[in-house]
């Protein structure tokens, strides 16, 4: 199964919280290539894609995914070979010790490695007390431009069987996985219509995303799909498909638009032996549809099972790749493209489970 080449482009790409510049570039460049998508920005620097062709009277969808992933932001060079950087993002202060890292500087990666952690603040997750950097120090070769963004010294994206490994997939998958799918539909200039948001600086509290809802980047009376690489649990597993994520760690979803990905997801399963998907709160967490529903919107949310999450491999204490199953991607984007094709369309209320508990009802209604 070769990687598609929207996916390894976009994993190649430097990108952290507030400096998603190649990432968002590369999807600006894309669009405005395809035939009946047009893309626009709104004030805080989120794009949304827009594809319309021959719409049917349905209401259209909103996919959802950021475009950064945790990671270093230089602020100033202290001497000739120390950067003073920013770590923007969660990722445990054990982690950085003796890490190796890079800067995207003046067009080419310059070689680092953190020497020190000059400001962390204390977080509890699970019940554990640890803390996370906000500020490093970091030694380099050669000079580093003010905002230059910094990744973890991993290689380059590389597929071991089903499983892809990358430094960034959260959740520039899930970026390439809504570029796949305007492709699609304007390859095949299918009749639908449908939105996708690239949003800035999630990891820091969906910042971006809180922007989008304040500014009306997407409309309000829209349904969103917020999309996410989550953390594996025990009972979300890589490899047994994409993930229909009725909530997170703090918030539920729309009953009603989970209730309709789910239906639809059933029927393609039904149609393609191949599709298969789960149905799952994932607590590990937090994502920006929690963020849509505060702002009032109506979302829901889906993703796929992540290894090594925010880089952190809890087995061997070291920052490592993350991964996921290059199948459950390929299952994605045909899930979304399903969605958007459904014939039916979303509507608000779940129509299928009401006539089911009317016909439950109605069986019994002599008991009473």
């Amino acid at each position: 199964m070769p990687v598609p080449r929207i996916l390894a482009d976009l994993l190649r790409l430097p990108t952290a919280t507030f400096v998603e510049t190649a990432v968002l570039a590369y999807v600006e460049r894309f669009c405005r290539r395809l035939t009946g998508v047009r893309c626009r920005f709104d004030r805080y620097g989120n794009l949304l894609a827009h594809y319309r062709h021959r719409p049917r009277p349905v209401t259209p969808l909103v996919f959802a995914a950021h475009t950064d992933h945790p990671g270093f932001v230089a602020q100033e060079m202290l001497d000739r070979r120390t950067v003073r950087a920013t770590f923007r993002g969660y990722v445990e202060s054990p982690y950085f010790a003796d890490a190796k890292m890079c800067f995207w500087s003046s067009g080419r990666w310059v070689p680092g490695a953190v020497v020190e952690l000059t400001r962390t603040v204390p977080v509890n997750r699970s019940g554990r007390p640890s803390s996370r950097p906000e500020e490093v120090l970091i030694r380099v070769r050669q000079t580093v431009e003010p905002r230059a963004p910094g990744m973890w010294a991993l290689p380059e994206p590389a597929r071991k069987g089903d499983l892809m490994y990358a430094r960034d997939h959260d959740d520039i998958a899930g970026v390439a996985a809504m570029l796949t799918l305007l492709h699609r539909l304007s390859r095949k200039q299918a009749a639908a219509e449908v939105y996708c948001l690239f949003t800035r600086a999630e990891e820091i509290g969906f910042v971006g995303a809180i922007g989008a809802a304040k500014a009306g980047t997407v409309p309000p009376d829209l349904p969103i799909i917020g999309i996410e690489m989550s953390k594996e649990l025990p009972t979300a597993r890589i490899g047994d498909g994409p993930i229909l994520r009725v909530g997170d760690r703090m918030s539920v979803f729309t009953p009603a638009l989970t209730a309709f990905c789910g239906r639809v997801a059933q029927r393609l399963a039904t149609r393609r032996r191949s599709f298969v998907f789960q149905r799952k709160l994932m607590d590990g967490g937090s994502c920006e549809s929690t963020a849509y529903v505060a702002y009032g919107y109506r979302a829901t949310g889906v993703c796929l099972a992540l290894g090594n999450y925010h880089n952190m491999d809890t087995q061997r204490g070291k920052i490592a790749p993350e991964f996921i199953s290059l199948k459950d991607w390929q299952r994605l984007v045909a899930w979304f493209e399903a969605l958007v094709m459904n014939e039916r369309g979303y509507v608000d209320g779940d129509v299928a489970l009401r006539a089911e508990l009317e016909q439950r009802f109605a069986s019994a209604v002599p008991l009473l």
